[in-house]
């Protein structure tokens, strides 16, 4: 038999050194130490040492594992037990020494066996209760999930992208008063976007924090369900504690019992079982290699701990333990179900226990009745294409019949389903919605608030201070803030045609041209075998010249060197003329459209182009309350300009018409204009994501089930046909269209320049003429004059 001695690995001195012979020596982390007393105290070992081993401060990983090493080595260490460390993991591997890991570590090691169940595990044991419909006659519910940052959870992809998990919100390590705003702001959010059920992976701390926050909020009792993970269990004091409501706490713990661990926190736990392990291995061996023994029963053999069985499988995770399920309604706590993690697929289930209690849990059921279903009710609106128009010939139409559009259809199918009727109105100032100096609402937002309208449906976005004045619910569509501008004219150049090669490449040729034909008359004159002494300056000019005219010359060069600077020249303007005629192709056929801005940030560093919104909107007020630097430049140049402050969106695109004005606006309603009018374009990058909902009064009853409606109508497709429906197909060529009309021919304008300098060479031969003739004439002339004064 062995007898078990804890090596305790810390600086400092515990005044104790008992070191029996033929022991197994297990070395435990540092960070570890504190969790012994407790164990040591509970469980019953042949004998335990807690020696001293002091520790430099190592400033490199490898001087760690090499330290590490050493130790291992010198001290004879059998097996390692604390928190998973990489440099210990590889110093473990190295020696061949087993390492029993006490937290989370996805990576597999040969050596290193994990002890706490892997996250993925607890995960999927959640997700297998929550999302499958285990609540009978229940509908399913959206979902949150919140988690602590520092304990890097990893979710499974399914889970993330299930059409049911609607928000995943990380809670990082903050001072408690930022976490609690940041859980206060997390719970509104939840309330506000109608999240029924709640995942928690935290820390108790956090979950207690989280608790009370949802105290405050209404929220802890039904119709929301809290899922928590909680391994040891810690939990169930806070959850004992709480005031006594409906509520619906589940918890995922290891432990098999309510009263299992009690007053025993996770690593102290885990430790328990970690060194009650390895002393069954010791009693149970009588010789061979310490450390090749105890590495090949924790592979093989099968232990009881205070968390459950525990056996190891491939990668050395645990398998074939069980995750219990326990459940708290209020007023008792009952035993769920557990799920069993089997190494196979298909033994991975949540299996319920068949008592009394489950069987309440499962049947639960509300029923709720629509407040407005058989009434009729006043909505208020405002007009903005698409989303609300006139119909044509609207002066001989009345009530509903007069307007038309994307909101308008979205109204009726609302009112078909739920079963009430409404009455349209337009809002009075024609103003979407802001708070005034005096406290007091505008527009749509003022009309709800006032009690003249039940609802307001139009392109009403969500900010923050809409959301504090009135109820909204699930947006029923998003919309971003763009820029749209009208896209300038190009101006036709007549000589175009000069365009395709720059300044310096028309310079650089005649350079070379003249450089040539000095060149080629130096060699034609001055060859040794191959002179020609009727040879002229004037000749070689217009010879090259004409070769870089492709115009056709009379005979060659007669001298060699002559013939090969020639057929050089020629090589260089084959490749010039072929570039400038590519190149002048591109500039006929390829058209590009450019704003006269690239993106917002160049716009609002020039002062050439005027920009704008519309007076007491969301915009208006994103600028004017942003923390970011160029929109608070763009808020300060409205505020110091308001007359490029426009009443109202068609204000704003009549501005844009005109030129030179740049309007902030909804990218939904500027992607409506582009597709109708070519001449105007928007420039980006999108900013300030907010979405429409529909407006009712703080606290309104019917909120949920509006919220319910517009999301299945967004499930069913109703919402994307709508949207096909009213904003359709932009009608402009595209810019592959564009280019192929142009490559069709080429236009009088860009060719214009052509015939002007035709024209001028028409002019220029005839002038030349006539110079050559006058000359010609008086030249026996001034001769004769010359000869009479001679004599």
């Amino acid at each position: 038999m062995w007898n078990v001695v804890v090596i305790l690995i810390f600086t400092g001195d515990l005044g104790l050194s008992i070191k029996p012979d033929e022991s197994t020596k297990v070395a435990v982390i540092p960070e570890w130490w504190q969790y012994l007393p407790d164990v040591i105290s509970r469980l019953q070992v042949n004998s335990i040492e807690i020696a001293n081993l002091t520790t430099n401060s190592l400033e490199t990983q490898y001087d760690k594992i090499d330290e590490v090493q050493m130790y291992l080595n010198e001290s004879q260490i059998d097996v390692i037990i604390g928190p998973c460390s990489k440099p210990i993991k590889i110093a473990a591997e190295e020696l061949q020494v087993p390492y029993l890991c006490t937290t989370s570590d996805p990576a597999p090691e040969i050596r290193t066996f994990k002890i706490l169940p892997a996250l993925t595990d607890f995960i999927e044991a959640i997700s297998k209760l929550v999302y499958s419909p285990f609540l009978r006659k229940e509908k399913a519910e959206l979902k949150a999930i919140i988690y602590d940052g520092n304990k890097g959870f990893h979710f499974d992809d399914d889970l993330l992208n299930n059409r049911l998990t609607s928000r995943v919100w990380v809670m990082n390590d903050e001072n408690i008063d930022t976490k609690r705003k940041t859980i206060t702001h997390s719970l509104m959010l939840m309330r506000k976007h109608l999240i029924r059920e709640i995942l928690v992976l935290c820390d108790p701390e956090t979950v207690k924090l989280l608790l009370e926050t949802a105290w405050e909020l209404a929220m802890m009792s039904l119709p929301f369900r809290w899922y928590f993970y909680d391994p040891a269990f810690q939990l169930r004091e806070i959850l004992e504690n709480l005031p006594r409501s409906e509520n619906s706490f589940t918890v995922f713990t290891l432990m098999p019992g309510f009263e299992h661990g009690r007053n025993l926190d996770l690593n102290t736990i885990l430790t328990f079982d970690a060194i009650s392990l390895i002393s069954k291995i010791s009693d149970n061996s009588t010789s061979g290699e310490k450390r090749q023994v105890i590495w090949s029963a924790l592979e093989k053999k099968s232990f009881r701990g205070l968390t459950g069985s525990i056996h190891f499988g491939t990668g050395h995770h645990r398998i074939n333990y069980s995750i219990n399920i326990f459940h708290f309604n209020g007023t008792k706590h009952f035993k769920l179900g557990s799920w069993w993690a089997g190494d196979s697929p298909e033994l991975r289930i949540v299996k319920l226990e068949n008592t009394s209690e489950v069987q309440r849990w499962r049947d639960r059921n509300q029923t709720y009745t629509f407040p407005l279903r058989g009434r009729t009710i006043k909505v208020v609106t405002i007009i903005e294409e698409p989303f609300v128009m006139f119909k044509k010939g609207h002066e001989n139409r009345t009530g509903n019949d007069r307007f038309e559009g994307y909101c308008v259809e979205l109204l009726q199918k609302l009112s078909e389903t739920l079963d009430f009727k409404f009455e349209l109105y337009l809002v009075h100032d024609n103003k979407f919605g802001a708070r005034l100096p005096n406290g007091q609402w505008n527009g749509m937002v003022g009309e709800v608030l006032a009690g003249n309208a039940t609802m307001v449906v139009a392109s009403l976005s969500v900010n923050a201070q809409r959301e504090a004045a009135i109820d909204f619910t699930k947006p029923f569509m998003t919309r971003y803030v763009t820029v749209i501008m009208k896209i300038p004219t190009t101006p036709t150049k007549i000589f175009e045609f000069i365009s395709p090669l720059s300044r310096t490449i028309y310079l650089c040729t005649l350079s070379a041209c003249i450089v040539v034909a000095c060149s080629l008359y130096f060699f034609e004159r001055n060859s040794v075998y191959e002179k020609r002494e009727k040879v002229t300056f004037k000749g070689c000019v217009w010879y090259t010249f004409g070769t870089l005219l492709e115009g056709g010359t009379e005979g060659t060069p007669a001298t060699t060197s002559g013939r090969i600077l020639m057929y050089t020249w020629c090589f260089f303007v084959l490749i010039l003329v072929a570039s400038y005629t590519a190149n002048w192709a591109a500039f006929l056929t390829v058209k590009k459209i450019k704003a006269p801005v690239k993106s917002i940030y160049d716009l609002a560093s020039q002062k050439e182009i005027q920009y704008g919104t519309v007076k007491s909107s969301a915009i208006l007020s994103f600028f004017e309350t942003s923390n970011i630097e160029t929109f608070r430049k763009i808020g300060t140049e409205l505020a110091n300009n308001p007359r490029n402050i426009v009443n109202t969106s068609a204000d704003g695109y009549q501005r844009v018409r005109a030129g030179r004005y740049g309007f902030f606006w909804d990218s939904t309603v500027n992607s409506y204009k582009t597709n109708k009018e070519c001449q105007l374009t928007t420039i980006g990058p999108e900013f300030a994501p907010r979405g429409y909902g529909v407006g009712v009064p703080p606290g309104a009853t019917y909120l949920e089930e509006l919220s319910i409606n517009i999301l299945r109508l967004g499930d069913n497709g109703f919402l994307d046909q709508l949207q096909q429906k009213w904003w359709g197909e932009r009608k402009c060529l595209s810019d592959e269209e564009e280019d192929e009309q142009n490559a069709r021919g080429l236009k009088l304008e860009n060719a214009a320049g052509l015939f002007f300098v035709l024209g001028a060479g028409i002019v220029l031969s005839v002038f030349v003429l006539f110079a050559q003739n006058f000359i010609r004439t008086i030249r026996p002339q001034i001769k004769t004059g010359k000869n009479e004064n001679v004599t």
